[in-house]
Order: structure tokens, then sequence, then C-alpha cells
């Protein structure tokens, strides 16, 4: 084999390898919270708001407004938002609310307190 073989197969690996980098950055990011939390910090506000962005994932949703209240080794976690691609008159509320229910950082409990459905 030439010199020149064995530089473009190290280069063909060298592209694949950087490919394969890129592809688990893209995976990375839709992975939600889940995976990165162990990368860094996340509030258990915005791992509520990630549940409740999962619940929807092709509605847009903006959150309003979001609580945190602990007591001992739990957390109740209220988050407000609205479905901002959903029209006035829809079947779906476009005004959500949830509630989680986390317990030593694990989520235990989720519900919706306002939406999805129209009463």
């Amino acid at each position: 084999m030439s010199r020149w073989g064995r530089f473009s197969g190290w280069r063909a690996g060298l592209a694949l390898g950087f490919a394969l980098g890129l592809a688990g950055c893209s995976r990375m990011s839709q992975l939600g919270f889940d995976a990165q939390s162990s990368f860094g910090s996340v509030s258990l506000a915005d791992r509520c708001a990630d549940f409740m962005h999962r619940a929807f994932p092709d509605s847009p949703i903006e959150v309003s407004d979001s609580h945190v209240a602990t007591a001992m080794n739990g957390a109740t976690v209220t988050v407000d938002a609205t479905r901002t691609t959903v029209p006035a008159g829809s079947a779906y509320a476009r005004d959500v609310a949830v509630e989680c229910r986390f317990e030593n950082g694990v989520l235990t409990g989720f519900r919706w307190t306002k939406g999805p459905l129209r009463p």
C-alpha cells in the first residue's frame, strides 16, 4: 500500500469519528434534561417544565410562572404556561399548568392542574 493510501484511510477514520461526535451532540440536545442533568445543574422547575413540554412536543409552550415549595426531602413544583399555537376556541386549553412532586430530586408525581383539554 502506498503512503498516500494509508494517509487517506487515516483521514477517513478521523472524519468518521468527527461525524459520530457531531451526531452525539445533536442527539444530546434531543434527550432533554434527563441526560443533561448529569452534566450540570438543572432546577426542579426546569425539569417540571420539561415534562410539560414532552407531553405536547409539537406545540410550543411558553412558561409564564413557576413556584417551588420545599419540605424536608420533598418539593412540590407548579408551572404555569401558555400554548401559543392553540386557538382561543379550540378543544385544547390555551393556558395550562402542571404540578410535579419530587422526593430527594426524583420525580414521584406529575399531574395537570389546568388543561390540557378544556373542561
